[in-house]
């Protein structure tokens, strides 16, 4: 940078302010940003697990142990036909008495007589890959035909939980646009602020041949420097954060149905934040100079 460029920023009050503003910016945004990619990749993992099939029962006794007979059949054609109707469920059948032997031999022995245990009738449900169906409108419409039906309960839960994660996710980046609109708003009033402190010597050296753009490039050159120190300082302060975190809920549950682990991919959007925001500053800074100059000067 020439000597003339430098008497611009002389006694600027901006190479103090604009690198705490992105340091603050950057530090928020990473951790943000690092639980939105958390949360993606948890959906992904809990999605895989509520493809494949999942099961109803239904108890083949009244509660005051009376066998339910033809009611029984049924309960178990009408829970086929709401399983069979419903949108993204590619089938569902009963398990067979042979089936429930292989199900219950590790527990009761491959001799045991079921025909003496009051187990319920077990309906296998096939999920369509990639497609996963509206588990809580089954549930509803089981519960209204036939009261005693047991969807899987864990399923349910998980597929609301599924649902709560994409709406974080929406609001974490909603909240990562309004932290990059906020650094814009600063930039351009800091950019605005020197411009007034320093519009007669910016006359005095478009007097002497310098541009429009000469000035506008000075400046945003300096607001990338100076953005660019204080993100790279707050990208740095984010990686203890993150690993305390991660140790702290590790050491409460090792099995969390959060994983914390962040691929290489991933780790390269991070720290690839720093950077687009010290891209955005400079435009930012080079796009209002223009502005002021051609308006002002």
């Amino acid at each position: 940078m020439s000597k003339n460029t430098r008497m611009l920023f002389s006694n600027d009050a901006s190479r103090f302010f604009l690198p705490w503003i992105s340091l603050a910016m950057v530090f928020i945004a990473v951790l943000v940003l690092a639980a939105a990619v958390i949360s993606y990749t948890s959906i992904n993992a809990w999605n895989k697990s509520l493809s494949g099939s999942l099961t109803v029962q239904i108890p083949t006794y009244t509660d005051d142990g009376t066998p339910k007979g033809e009611i029984l059949k049924t309960q178990i054609e009408t829970t086929l036909t709401i399983l069979r109707s419903s949108d993204g469920i590619m089938g569902a059948s009963v398990l067979s008495d042979e089936q429930m032997n292989n199900l219950m031999a590790p527990w009761i022995g491959d001799k045991a007589d079921l025909s003496a245990l009051p187990l319920p009738k077990l309906i296998d449900v096939t999920i369509e890959a990639g497609k996963i169906p509206d588990l809580n409108q089954i549930q509803a419409d089981l519960k209204e035909q036939v009261p005693d039906a047991r969807l899987d309960s864990h399923r349910i839960w998980l597929k609301n939980l599924i649902d709560m994660g994409h709406g974080m996710i929406q609001l974490m980046l909603l909240l990562i646009v309004l932290l990059l609109g906020t650094l814009a708003i600063t930039v351009i009033y800091a950019t605005r602020t020197s411009l007034s402190v320093h519009k007669p010597v910016i006359a005095l050296v478009h007097m002497i041949g310098a541009g429009d753009g000469y000035v506008a490039l000075q400046y945003a050159r300096r607001s990338l420097k100076l953005t660019l120190s204080g993100s790279l300082i707050g990208f740095m302060l984010t990686l203890p954060v993150m690993w305390v975190i991660k140790t702290f809920v590790t050491s409460l549950s090792p099995d969390f149905i959060i994983s914390f682990s962040l691929t290489f991919e991933q780790w390269l959007i991070l720290a690839m934040v720093p950077i687009l925001v010290s891209i955005l500053a400079f435009i930012t800074a080079y796009k209002t100079v223009i502005a002021y100059l051609r308006r002002f000067l």
